[in-house]
Formats: structure tokens, C-alpha cells, sequence
């Protein structure tokens, strides 16, 4: 869901400054990407490393074959990369990611199917740490360091962009521990000279509003906190509450998990009126055809960082929709 009037004007000497605000009306994909980058954003894959293994090799070998043309400087995957933590899930994503090893870098964290017993999300036991281990992928990506010694859970990058922005990636687990946040907060505050990208698997509701089991409890189906998950985490509103809205360099928040349209945009300031962009994208069945149709978001960033282009595109239908939270520019001005 996308709301058009949703916008907010950010405080001088911030990272990014300005008014952001929401068109969704005449608004087209960029056909010269020369004066641009892109990140690719591919949410819950758990149903193609399921059942249709095909349609997540169809998505990274369309993000290979495109990564020059729409310089595409990251993926990112926020959670539930398989449906039961299992062995052949974790492979056949292995497998599918591997087109991207060497090439194109990606950051995923884990999701509530990625976790526990048949992916039950007991406990936060999973198979992420095993497949995607530091040293594949240190060295050739942005891989920087990581919250414990031998595991990729939580993790972050660090890359320029084009137009040289300098920007960390931050990884955080499915329901982040106050531990994680504790830990999360020293990176940011160590890299506050750069703009950050938070993954996270469940944060906002496809209400525009982010998770908030204190206020709103079973309201909003699927909160972290309606899973048995030890040790116990934390949901959207208290990520934002304990976390994010401490620190202005934080510009992108990205999540899935989340069903009904699979949607959602909300702008945020931070305690000190710097604003952070929030977004749900999710294309799982039901909401789509076997497994999601290999639908992805684009993310296409203007050098200036003025304006970024969001679009969703298949490589399995190759086609792109025109539906307002589908295809929308967010501006900003100073």
C-alpha cells in the first residue's frame, strides 16, 4: 500500500536532508540508467526453493544479466530465503545465489521460516550460517564484519555507489534480540558518516504502520511476538523505538513477511527530524502465482540521490506492473 500524501521534511545537516514525498501518477521506469544505480530487492524466496527452485535462478540470473546496464550495486533479501530450514531449501538457494557469487554482492537475514525445527521458529537455530558462511562472501562483496564469530546472521556491508555515497548495510536477525539492537547501534554509531540500509524480515504491516503488538497485538496477523521464538525479540515499533530512531543516518528500512497486498511505505523522522524511509514488499503466494511469479523490486537511485524510482518487474512474465505501490518515485527537495 502507498499512501501519496505521505512525506517529511528532514533537518539541516543530516545525511539526507530535504522533503520527501510520493508521485504515483506519470511516473515511468528510467530508460537510461547512465546518471543512476540500482539495488534489487527479492523478498521471501521460500516458496521457489520449496517447490520451484527454477524461478529464484530465473530472478539472479536476470539480476546478472542486467547488473551492467542498471549498475546494480547490491541485492538484498530480507528473510525467509526457505519455507523449512531445510537442507534441500538451503541448497537449492545456495545454488540460486551462486550465479550472483563473484559478480554482484547480496545481504539477506534470516526469516521466522528460516529458523528453528521444520521452520518453526522455536528457536533461532538455522541453516543460513552453514550455506552462506563469512568466508564466501567476504572478500569479493561488501561483507565487513558480523555480531559472532562464525555466523553471517547478523552481518554488514559497506559499498560506494556511483556519484560516490558512501552507504553501510545492516543485516539483523528475524525478531532481533535487544542484544542485537545493542550491537546494531554501535555500527551505526561507528559508520554515522554513512547512509544505512537496515534488512529485516518482519517491521512494517501492509497498513503502512510498523509492527506493534504493545498497541495493537493480534490486530496485526503474524508479529513477531505471536511466535514462540527463544530468546524472545523484537517487533517493528520497538526496533524504531530502540534502534532506528536514535540514529540519523539511517535512510532505508527494508522488510517482507508480511501477506495481505504484500506492501507498505511509511516515512519516519528520527529523534533529531533526519527521515527514514520505510518499506514492506512481499510477492509470496497467495499473492501471487506459484510462489510469487519471480516478481523483485527495483530499487533506481538517482546520482544525486534526489530521487529514487521504485519498480517491480518478472523475468518469468517479463513484465512490469503500473499499480501505485508498484511503480512510484519518492523526490526529495531542499
Amino acid at each position: 500500500m502507498v499512501n501519496t500524501f505521505v512525506w517529511y521534511l528532514g533537518v539541516l545537516g543530516a545525511v539526507f536532508s530535504g522533503q520527501w514525498y510520493i508521485q504515483t501518477e506519470n511516473v515511468e521506469i528510467p530508460s537510461s540508467f547512465e546518471d543512476s544505480w540500482s539495488l534489487v530487492i527479492l523478498p521471501d524466496v521460500q516458496y521457489y526453493n520449496d517447490t520451484y527452485p527454477g524461478l529464484f535462478e530465473l530472478q539472479t540470473q536476470w539480476i546478472r544479466n542486467q547488473a551492467q546496464k542498471l549498475q546494480i550495486q547490491y541485492v538484498l533479501l530480507p528473510g525467509d530465503l526457505t519455507n523449512t530450514n531445510s537442507d534441500k531449501e538451503w541448497e537449492n538457494a545456495s545454488c540460486a545465489l551462486g550465479i550472483l557469487d563473484g559478480t554482484i554482492p547480496y545481504a539477506m537475514c534470516t526469516g521466522n521460516h528460516d529458523c528453528g525445527p521444520g521452520g518453526n521458529a522455536a528457536d533461532r537455530s538455522t541453516g543460513l550460517d552453514r550455506y552462506f558462511p563469512y568466508e564466501r562472501l567476504a572478500g569479493w562483496s561488501g561483507l565487513t564484519g558480523v555480531k559472532t564469530a562464525s555466523q553471517t546472521t547478523n552481518s554488514y556491508h559497506l559499498f560506494e555507489a556511483p556519484g560516490s555515497s558512501r552507504w553501510l548495510i545492516l543485516t539483523l536477525e528475524w525478531a532481533p534480540t535487544d542484544e542485537t539492537l545493542q550491537w546494531a547501534s554501535e555500527i551505526l554509531t561507528k559508520y554515522a558518516d554513512r547512509n544505512a540500509i537496515l534488512i529485516l524480515h518482519a517491521y512494517l504491516y501492509y497498513d503502512d504502520s510498523r509492527y506493534d503488538w504493545k498497541t495493537k497485538g493480534d490486530k496485526q496477523e503474524w508479529n513477531p511476538h505471536s511466535y514462540p521464538t527463544q530468546p524472545a525479540g523484537n517487533d517493528g515499533q520497538e526496533i524504531w523505538d530502540k534502534l532506528i530512531r536514535k540514529h540519523d543516518n539511517v535512510f532505508l528500512v527494508v522488510s517482507g513477511h508480511v501477506i495481505g497486498d504484500g506492501t507498505g511505505l511509511l516515512i519516519s523522522p528520527t529523534d533529531n527530524g533526519a527521515p527514514v524511509i520505510q518499506m514492506l514488499v512481499n510477492y509470496q503466494s497467495p499473492i501471487r502465482e506459484i510462489g510469487g511469479q519471480a516478481w523483485l523490486r527495483v530499487l533506481t537511485f538517482r546520482k544525486d540521490l534526489k530521487k529514487i524510482t521504485c519498480w517491480s518487474y518478472s523475468p518469468l512474465l517479463k513484465q512490469t506492473r503500473s499499480e501505485a505501490d508498484q511503480l512510484f518515485e519518492l523526490k526529495r527537495s531542499e
